[in-house]
């Protein structure tokens, strides 16, 4: 069965004009149901069961009563909430009454002016991506890996994660299903679980992460020439910084232990990003960033991490591979990690219901469930609105008194809104058990000291910010956190040469540091991009008496 855009009006022309503009462009992939009434349209989601094929989006058409059709959205949101919601407007007109209220409280996911003649392609467009987004949520109709194995053990949840991330179909099957047995039969009978399948190719046994980016080829030979620019770290601000060194003719290799994107490519919606009014999520910014810098030239060296920043004669980055990388220049935009609960229960169960960061794949597991998100930064209160699309409750467990002083006013205001989302302060996680899972959780107010259990399907933690410098020697200057001191920042006994260090330069000469691992930075995406960019003419500076590379 074909997923549903689901269109209401009352009037029968639009009716009529909205069918005929949907079936041009998505009558072969979905199937377009239309209702005279909000009554009428909630009755058929009431009664939609397991059977039904799934409803993508729902078009509500605002022109006679805007009141009623926000109301109905929001009602969707609580009866199919991985549906996108899109309020139809009249051209020209610019706002409704209580639309900009209802977007802010997250009611509506986008207004749209409907169509009023051919090829309009900013409608269809801003359909297109929301589909895009409700199809990556959503299981795959091709799966251009196939893993072999139980979804619950860490191993296989680490590997969807990591491909998910990458924007690659995955699908996991159980040994004893059609496609399980036909990939073990192909695997021979000393495989071991999980076996994954990459494009037809053949089966392999208990890959690593590094042995699935090699497979896919997310991995380039480094060569010996050596390179103008290193970036360590494919976060925002490395990516900002690939962009603009690789279009300016600088040789750039981005190496990343993880993920294109780091901590932001989990974000499942990023709504205050620059030019990305309907918002954007974390994983689409960071695809468009690499595939950007990819197009200037840029490399990238995925799943490697560096291990350590060697200055003899000129600068070398040691890979986790054992790999040395020549660099005229080095930039450190490994970004940060997210602090440790430190609660050994926990800790024995990550990858099996706890997790350390967003974990976007994971939101599927919780549905109909209560899952729980510890912190209180914008990374959390994303987390929670994307979870609460599948958990039956979602609780943010913060220790503050309250979400105002860390996160973005925009996602309080839809967090408190929200009738999935829960939040408890002055309250920690200090606790928790299951077999195998988790169960439970055990939490603390910190205000009485008194201790509750609570049913637990997913915990989620994304506290504190620990940066990832550890890897570096005592000639990189870091404050007493292990942030990166920058510019002005840098102690004059530290610093080798006669002119000063540039804004974003380390302690070390043609070393930069920019994004959240350099010491004062703002914790923001839009700010770390920024940084990044902004190092480009900095090392254009500094390497311009050696000529640099074409």
């Amino acid at each position: 069965m074909n997923p549903v855009l689901l269109l209401v009006s009352e009037d029968a022309g639009t009716r009529r004009h909205m069918t005929d503009e949907l079936a041009s462009r998505f009558a072969r992939d979905y199937a377009i149901e239309v209702h005279a009434s909000t009554a009428a349209a909630l009755q058929r989601l009431q009664a939609a069961d397991s059977t039904s094929a799934p409803v993508a989006m729902v078009l509500a058409d605002a022109d006679l009563r805007p009141a009623d059709s926000i109301g109905f959205l929001e009602r969707v949101r609580q009866l199919v909430p991985t549906a996108s919601r899109i309020l139809l407007l009249g051209r020209g007109v610019g706002a409704v009454s209580g639309v900009m209220r209802a977007m802010a409280l997250g009611h509506v996911d986008s207004p749209l002016a409907k169509p009023t003649g051919p090829r309009d392609e900013d409608f269809f467009g801003a359909l297109t991506e929301y589909l895009a987004d409700w199809a990556w949520l959503t299981r795959p109709v091709v799966d251009a890996v196939k893993i072999v194995g139980s979804g619950r053990t860490p191993a296989v949840r680490a590997m969807v994660d990591l491909l998910r991330r990458h924007e690659v179909p995955t699908g996991v099957y159980a040994p004893g299903s059609d496609e399980g047995r036909r990939i073990l039969a192909r695997a021979g009978p000393d495989a071991r679980l999980p076996v994954v399948e990459v494009l037809d190719g053949p089966p392999m046994s208990e890959p690593s992460l590094v042995d699935l980016a090699d497979q896919l080829g997310s991995v380039v030979d480094v060569g010996t020439d050596g390179y103008d620019l290193v970036i360590v770290g494919a976060g925002p601000a490395g990516l900002g910084a690939a962009v603009f060194a690789a279009s300016e003719g600088l040789r750039t290799l981005v190496v990343e232990q993880e993920a294109i994107g780091g901590q932001a490519g989990t974000s499942s919606m990023i709504r205050n990003y620059l030019g990305f009014p309907r918002g954007v999520t974390g994983r689409r910014l960071a695809g468009h960033g690499a595939r950007q810098a990819i197009r200037f030239g840029a490399s990238f060296h995925l799943m490697r991490s560096a291990v350590a920043l060697r200055r003899a004669d000129g600068l070398c980055v040691r890979l986790s591979s054992g790999v040395d990388v020549a660099a005229r220049s080095v930039l450190l935009a490994c970004g940060v990690s997210y602090r440790r609960l430190g609660v050994p229960a926990l800790e024995a169960l990550i990858g099996a219901g706890v997790f350390y960061g967003a974990a976007m794949g994971e939101a599927p597991a919780v549905e109909g469930l209560d899952a729980f998100v510890v912190g209180a930064g914008n990374s959390a209160g994303q987390a929670a609105l994307h979870l609460a699309r599948y958990a039956a409750r979602v609780t943010m467990v913060v220790r503050a008194p309250d979400l105002h002083r860390s996160m973005s006013a925009y996602l309080v205001r839809q967090i408190t809104a929200h009738d999935r989302v829960d939040v408890l302060v002055r309250t920690d996680v200090v606790d928790g058990r299951g077999d195998g899972h988790l169960e439970q959780l055990t939490l603390r107010d910190n205000a009485t000291g008194d201790l509750r259990h609570v049913a637990a399907a997913g915990l989620f933690i994304l506290i504190g910010a620990e940066p990832r410098t550890d890897w570096l020697d005592d000639d990189i200057e870091r404050d007493d956190r292990g942030f990166i001191r920058t510019g002005a920042e840098v102690s004059p006994a530290r610093w080798p040469l006669q002119r000063p260090p540039a804004a974003f330069e380390t302690s070390t000469p043609r070393v930069f540091a920019a994004g959240d691992v350099r010491a004062g930075s703002v914790k923001r995406v839009a700010a770390a991009a920024g940084e990044g960019a902004v190092t480009v003419p900095m090392i254009h500076k500094v390497l311009r008496p050696h000529g640099a590379s074409s």
